[in-house]
């Protein structure tokens, strides 16, 4: 499933062209963020933050040391919207009560080796050309699990519009905007409502209700909360979000399980609804520099012909290290099959590999290798394996700007046409800034 539509955050108009509609070889689907806010509040699993995007302070007098289980916390940024709603009586209400409201616009300008699009890279599909990626709006009152007492909480994200949201929407919900040919789609990415029963488990359990973001994958379709403009393919051809209940329990300090009974990948109620598991495995131990996650996604995993729509299962490990203070490594992959295709049983699976490096608290270099393999060519439209390197920084001149440069190439192996405008191989340069307010 693939979209776009249009209008920017505040007045601004524009405009870009590129419509895609749902096809059963194409389908796209997925969050803490690299610069210190986590977004996906309540994941079970959430994601590193590749950059923890600090601003350096200088101390005016050296302080007396403190020890580690004293140290207070860092106080987190805030932004344009945060700071104007808090300085009125209603805002200061809201945020009393732990509601914060935020938000941040993307652009990008990709060029490169073809002339009209980089399919299948669909996050910067539109070549030569300018793309206003997201307009986004987050909306959260958090639960804090170390209070032990029933909360309740719940989260919003909207992209309101920008052209990933043709991407990420589901089916059901918001996507006749594609059929209507909009170029610049609205999406609600999240919706949900947070409950957290302090007395089920030894830690309580947190429960979600609602459309929430996968667990599955390193990357995300938030921009401040994933390494590069582009994503990784094992990314774009697996599940973005899914609707249902999820519940997740800490079963020590260490291990974390979440399960979730949903409605399918990327689908949101209607007559495409099916029966479908998500599960989540967190190893997190608080003395470790490592930490590991398993996710599955298990149902009929069978192509719906009449409906046009794919259900499939996956399998999903993660495994995240830090190397030092400094430097993180990443390592993704993922196998994922469907039954009764147009090109009857068809499977694609990969591994992207990260490293992040933090030169300064402004400055982070990143680096993305990948090997895909789409066997029977049903997600990509084009079979035979992908493999994809990736580099680029991440620069932060003053805490709410950050500027994004990076180079991409692209080959595939397993087709003569090409899968990149009738060739094999794809070069892709991409400049894109985040504003966040």
């Amino acid at each position: 499933m693939k979209r776009i539509a249009g209008l920017t955050l505040s007045g601004l108009l524009l405009t870009g062209a590129f419509a895609q509609a749902q096809a059963p070889v194409i389908k796209f689907g997925s969050s803490e963020s690299p610069f210190g806010t986590t977004v996906k509040a309540q994941s079970p699993v959430p994601v590193p933050a590749p950059m923890p995007m600090a601003v350096p302070t200088v101390p005016a007098a050296p302080a007396a040391e403190v020890p580690k289980d004293e140290e207070p916390k860092k106080e987190e940024d805030k932004f344009f919207l945060q700071k104007l709603l808090e300085s009125s009586p209603a805002g200061q209400t809201l945020a009393g009560n732990g509601w914060k409201i935020y938000g941040w616009t993307q652009g990008s300008y990709s060029t490169g080796s073809n002339r009209n699009s980089n399919l299948p890279v669909p996050f910067i599909d539109r070549a030569r050309d300018f793309s206003l990626n997201q307009n986004w709006l987050h909306v959260e009152k958090a639960i804090d699990t170390s209070k032990k007492e029933f909360q309740i909480g719940g989260t919003a994200d909207l992209i309101l519009p920008g052209t990933d949201a043709r991407l990420s929407i589901s089916r059901n919900l918001l996507d006749g905007q594609v059929r209507r040919g909009e170029q610049y789609p609205i999406d609600l990415f999240q919706g949900f409502v947070s409950m957290f029963l302090p007395n089920l488990g030894s830690q309580g359990t947190t429960f979600q209700i609602g459309k929430f973001a996968t667990p599955c994958e390193y990357e995300t379709v938030q921009a401040i909360s994933t390494p590069f403009i582009s994503r990784s393919y094992l990314f774009q051809y697996n599940p973005f979000t899914h609707t249902g209940v999820n519940a997740i329990t800490p079963l020590s300090d260490d291990w974390t399980i979440s399960n979730a009974l949903v409605l399918g990948s990327d689908n949101f109620f209607g007559d495409t609804a099916r029966a479908t598991y998500v599960g989540s495995l967190k190893w997190a131990p608080k003395e470790s520099k490592s930490t590991v996650l398993f996710n599955t996604v298990i149902s009929d995993a069978s192509f719906d012909v009449g409906r046009n729509f794919a259900y499939y299962n996956l399998y999903n490990l993660q495994f995240i290290h830090k190397l030092t203070e400094k430097t993180t490594y990443v390592a993704d992959a993922t196998y994922s099959h469907i039954d009764n295709t147009p090109v009857g049983f068809a499977n694609w699976y990969g591994m992207a590999n990260y490293l992040l490096h933090d030169v300064n608290d402004k400055v982070q270099l990143k680096g993305r290798v990948e090997l895909f393999n789409d066997e029977q060519g049903f997600r990509t439209g084009s079979k035979g394996l992908y493999t994809a390197a990736t580099t680029g920084v991440t620069w932060k001149p003053v805490p709410y700007v950050y500027i994004m440069p990076e180079v991409r190439y692209d080959y595939n192996s397993g087709n003569n046409s090409g899968p990149f405008e009738g060739k094999r191989d794809l070069f892709t340069a991409t400049i894109g800034a985040i504003v966040r307010w």
